[in-house]
């Protein structure tokens, strides 16, 4: 807080300095490695002010008269470059002249990969290495002294990012090597699979057949076209998936890993070249021991460089069809084209279950029934077909067919006699004609 944020608060009254004598900063000196000044005060606890020109400075509160047994030190950090310097340094733990003697000798085991990596990130900029060397390090702080000594490595910068190369090696092969196979394999196995070209065969003449009339002929089509496509219809060759884990591959990223793999192991080696004789024994160890390693990822990228042929064979673009979104449509199309058998066989089978349960049904209903076995015409013996019309013959002149029984009617117990309209009599028409004549 500045004085004027500090008025009207508790920390007005307050003054540190007073009990700062008071206070064993032993064990904080050990844990966080404060320097002490001459003074006897404690440097790191006290703050500094937004222009980092000085430490040892008391409390906005306090009185003068606390600050004249402190001792000044310039800097020639901004504010922020200065905190990161000291959270660096804190940080490492380490003597400026351990660190050079650690980068010149490209010592991971004292130097290690964390730390090179946290030291990378406060290199000395040009204009700081200007500015050290002409001013030196007399009267500075700890963090101006300790970028002081970091600017009188040569090639910090240079030999960090070998050191960097050596310590992720393995991790970033170990990453590269299952995305190079599963990219080689599954562009393989695309390319050489003759069912799977079957299956677009058959989709193909389907789309030929549709649009017969209406468009000319059709000699291919994008795969992102099986999206559309009724698989039910044609399901009849392809049953397979090859390619697991393919999908997630992102093909730039894995070139560009690998590019940057390249340009570090040959940075390494020419550092090697540059040393001569000199030359640290952690870097000739490390480079005899990756060399093979590494021409196998060369290698390995040489053979996925095969996956641009199986895209263009199927008519895409290597450039707008990286393996992640090529191989998804078609594991897309081999997941929807699974679902349809599956449902199709289901299908199958219950019309099959459904049509025994019902045969089954009709041979119950018709077990009671007796069904007069059939002579077969080549079984017949001489004169069976003489016996079988004289019995023929017999039955029908004795009667014995059976005739169906009758009805039996029941008589109503009091039956209504029926009447029919009355009719004039004869006579009477007969008389009437007479008189008419």
């Amino acid at each position: 807080m500045k004085p004027n944020q500090a008025k009207n608060t508790v920390f007005e009254d307050l003054n540190d300095e007073k009990i700062i004598e008071k206070l064993d900063f032993t064990k904080l000196e050990e844990m966080f490695k404060l320097s002490t000044a001459d003074s006897g005060t404690q440097d790191g606890l006290v703050g500094r002010n937004e222009g980092g020109l000085s430490i040892g400075q008391h409390s906005p509160g306090s009185t003068g008269s606390g600050a004249a047994g402190t001792t000044k030190k310039n800097t020639l950090l901004d504010t922020k470059r200065l905190q990161n310097v000291a959270i660096t340094r804190r940080k490492l733990a380490m003597d400026p002249r351990a660190i050079m003697a650690a980068v010149h000798q490209l010592d991971l085991n004292s130097l290690s990969a964390d730390k090179v990596d946290i030291l990378s990130r406060i290199l000395p900029t040009d204009e700081e290495r200007k500015i050290y060397a002409e001013r030196g390090d007399e009267g500075l702080s700890d963090e101006d002294r300790f970028m002081a000594a970091l600017c009188e490595i040569e090639r910090l910068e240079h030999k960090l990012s070998v050191m960097k190369v050596m310590s992720d090696f393995d991790e970033s092969a170990a990453l590269l090597e299952p995305q190079f196979t599963h990219v080689t394999a599954a562009s393989k196995c695309a390319r050489e699979a003759s069912h799977f070209h079957r299956v677009l065969e058959v989709i193909l003449a389907f789309g030929n057949y549709m649009n017969s009339g209406r468009k000319g002929s059709v000699y291919g089509f994008k795969l992102s076209s099986l999206d559309s496509v009724r698989l039910p219809l044609i399901i009849n060759i392809l049953h397979s998936a090859y390619y697991h884990g393919i999908c997630s591959v992102q093909w730039d990223s894995v070139l560009s890993d690998m590019k940057e793999l390249e340009s570090g192991f040959e940075m390494a080696r020419k550092e090697r070249m540059l040393k001569g004789s000199d030359c640290p024994p952690s870097l000739d160890k490390f480079l005899l021991e990756k060399e093979e390693r590494m021409n196998q990822l060369r290698e390995h990228a040489r053979l996925a460089a095969t996956f641009e042929c199986c895209v263009e064979f199927y008519g895409e673009s290597p450039r707008t069809t990286p393996p992640n979104i090529f191989f998804s449509k078609l594991a897309q199309f081999v997941a929807n084209f699974n679902r349809c058998k599956q449902e199709n066989d289901s299908r199958i089978a219950t019309e099959k279950q459904h049509n025994g349960m019902m045969q089954e049904l009709a041979e119950k209903i018709g077990g009671n029934k007796r069904q007069r076995p059939k002579i077969d015409c080549q079984q017949m013996g001489h004169g069976d077909f003489e016996k079988i019309m004289s019995g023929l013959k017999q039955t029908y002149v004795t009667g014995a067919i059976p005739t169906p029984p009758r009805r039996k009617v029941s008589a109503s117990p009091s039956p209504v006699p029926r009447t029919g309209p009355p009719v004039a009599p004869k006579t009477r028409v007969v008389a009437v004609d007479r008189d008419r004549q």
